[in-house]
Parts: C-alpha cells; structure tokens; sequence
C-alpha cells in the first residue's frame, strides 16, 4: 500500500511555483544543548550513581569506619522507531511536476520538487515531534516515556504538591513575577551556585516577556531570541514544554541517549524504476532510536501550574 497522497488543485500541467511547507516549531532542547547527548547506545545505558555518608568522629587511636558508600544505577533503553513512504510517481504528474518528470509515459524521473520539499517537511515534522516526545512522550507506539511522563511518577522529583505549593491556574503576566520566585526558591542548596538550566513553556516565556514590556525593560539582558535574563538566571523558551510549564536542572543530570543523532535528520528516498524493480514508486524510510532519563531525582525542579498538563 502506498503512502496516502492527497492532490487538491485548480492548475494541470507544468509547475505554477515553488512549494511552500507549512511551518513547525523549531527543535530546541537538543539544538540549543539544554541536555546531556549519549550516542552510541543501541541497546542499554546505566546511569550510575554513588552516594557516600560522612564518617567523620572524634579522633580516638584505631580504625573504626562509620560512613557508607552507595553505589546504585537506572537503566536508559533506547526505543526504535521508522517512517515508511511509498510514494506514487504518477500522482504527481497531472499536477505540478509534469516539466521535472520529463516527457515519458513511463516517468522515468521522479518529481524532484516534490522530493526536496517532502523531504524538508517530513525531518522538520519528525523533529518537532522529537522534542515533544523527549518532555511529554509516554510509552506508547511511535514514542517513548519522556521526562514530564517519569517526573510525575516519580516521588523524589521537587514539584507542585512535593515541595511547591501550585495556583492551580495558567502563568500570566500578572503572576509570572511570584510564580518563577516561588519556583527559584526551592533549588535544593547543594546545586543553587551550580550551572543550572532553567526552561519554560513558550506561553510563560512569553508572560515573562510582556511582563518587561510593562516595566520598560524589555530588553533586560536578553542576549537570544529563546532566553532572557530573570535576575542572575537565564530563562530559556523550549517549544516541547506543555504550557505553564518551568523546570531547573544541571545539564549533566538529564540525558538524551540514541546510536547516532544524525539519524535523525537522514531520510533515505529510492526510485523504484531506476534499481529495476519498475514499480513507478519512490519508496523512504527513515530510522533512529531515542530515550531519555535522569540521574537525581531530589536535584530535579518541576512545576506545572495548572492541575493537569495541557
């Protein structure tokens, strides 16, 4: 069965212009670093962790150790994923290709145009859905449990009703202030001076921002079209966050972890005619294996505003 391809025109015959794809959002938390990239995992990662406890007494003569050392691991197992095309030649004919298919009846060439501009959109559209998938991913067919998915599961995790108190409402430009205060003031101690990352949803980005056109300081440090100063923290916008959504961490914390991350801008097309097999098809795939996790649980900063993610 082929790839479903649905024509809607007015014009027959040659091209009437360039084809122009709809817009995405752009891929931002592996493109801007906000995690920790792993490659080369096909199959299993550890994240290993140790815990020591201080053993330290008054002095007597002897040797009598008192503290401990802990030593314990999570397991990351990368899910693999494809998209299959099998896409029609002769669909595109009567339409928008018939000068780039040459004059033949047998279209011996197939519709570059339409080829790129598929291309662009479907590694566009994948991204898109990667960055989704590495906050709200569940475990499910054609995705797998990303970090929103494992911090709500997990006790450990600092976050509304476990450590902060929500307004059980959307983050506005009247409470943008307050909320990323409140939010701020429960980095645990032990990583306040560390070099944390701070995202936010794009609607909170946003309430931030108008809440500076208010003030008259709009441009308060801003260095990057994604992120914005708040005090000495840097705030920084990723399209992937369901809205009224700010999470703190250290990048080391979080990891993303896949075999190669050029797999996932690298869709493979062949013309079916010009390997012999005369099927008028130009036939795609595209192949990558991703997971996420994390290592501290108790270093890990997540509010959700609202009742229920959005």
């Amino acid at each position: 069965m082929a790839t479903t391809t649905t024509v809607t025109s007015n014009y027959a015959g040659k091209a009437a212009g360039d084809l122009m794809n709809k817009a995405y959002n752009e891929e931002d938390t592996l493109r801007l670093g906000l995690v920790t990239p792993i490659s080369d995992i096909n199959y299993k990662f550890n994240l290993r962790k140790i815990r020591t406890s201080n053993g330290t007494v008054d002095y007597t003569c002897g040797h009598s150790p008192v503290g401990s050392i802990t030593l314990t691991e999570k397991v990351v197992e990368p899910k693999k994923f494809k998209n299959d095309l099998d896409i029609c030649k002769e669909d595109f004919r009567p339409t928008w290709s018939e000068d780039l298919m040459g004059a033949s009846a047998w279209n011996e060439q197939a519709p570059k145009d339409v080829l790129d501009a598929m291309t662009a959109s479907i590694l566009a559209e994948e991204a898109e859905a990667i960055d989704s998938k590495i906050w709200n991913g569940t475990d499910v067919s054609g995705s797998f449990p990303g970090f929103i998915t494992q911090f709500e599961a997990d006790a450990a995790v600092i976050k509304a009703n476990n450590g902060i108190v929500p307004i059980g409402a959307a983050i506005t430009e009247a409470n943008v202030e307050s909320e990323l205060k409140k939010v701020l003031t429960v980095i645990p101690t032990e990583i306040r001076r560390n070099d944390l990352v701070i995202v936010v949803s794009p609607d909170v980005f946003q309430s931030y921002w108008f809440y500076l056109v208010s003030k008259g300081i709009a441009n308060d440090g801003n260095a990057e079209p994604k992120q914005v100063r708040f005090g000495r923290y840097t705030l920084t916008e990723v399209n992937g966050l369901p809205d009224n959504t700010i999470c703190i961490y250290e990048k080391k914390n979080l990891v993303f972890v896949t075999g190669l991350a050029t797999d996932m801008a690298r869709l493979e097309l062949v013309d079916e005619d010009s390997i012999g097999l005369l099927t008028g098809k130009v036939r795609g795939k595209m192949v990558y294996n991703a997971a996420v996790g994390y290592y501290n649980s108790e270093e890990v900063v997540y509010y959700l505003s609202t009742t229920t993610p959005v």
